[in-house]
């Protein structure tokens, strides 16, 4: 049997490619947000407000970027040129400067990149990375006490 991209060893350069633009997504949002937070007068209860905006922001914006242009065929198979129904898998290949940038920072500089048509696309990762916003926002809240 052949390895096949659904293998586990598959599956980890595609994780840490995903990972390492979901932790850069959050972490950028974190600094943008404290710094406006700090500057402003708002501290850091202002930076969590504006955190969990952000993120909802994100969210609904990779949400309408991931929208299918077109219905999925009636049969429920994947369509040839999405990859996925949903369009979440990259079919041509291309990347986003902030992608170039985060695949520079490790764990992903460390590995071999996934082939372009295996990776999350930036909306994909975006997503993700509103749902890691919104993850700091709460930790903020719940594990820190800040209200």
């Amino acid at each position: 049997m052949t390895a096949t991209p659904a293998t586990a060893g598959g599956r980890v350069p595609v994780l840490l490619d995903a990972l390492t633009y979901v932790v850069a997504v959050a972490a950028l949002s974190t600094l943008v947000a404290v710094t406006i937070g700090v500057a402003t007068g708002g501290g850091l209860v202002r930076a969590k407000v504006l955190l969990f905006l952000g993120g909802a922001g994100l969210v609904g914006y990779a949400t309408v970027r991931l929208w299918p242009s077109r219905p999925a065929p009636d049969d429920g198979a994947a369509s040839p040129n999405t990859g996925t129904a949903g369009g979440s898998v990259r079919s041509v290949p291309g990347e986003t400067r902030f992608q170039r940038l985060v695949g520079a920072l490790p764990p992903a500089r460390w590995v071999r990149g996934p082939p372009p048509n295996e990776r999350l696309t930036a909306p994909g990762k975006l997503f993700w990375g509103g749902v890691a916003t919104l993850l700091v926002s709460y930790v903020m809240e719940a594990a820190f006490g800040i209200v």
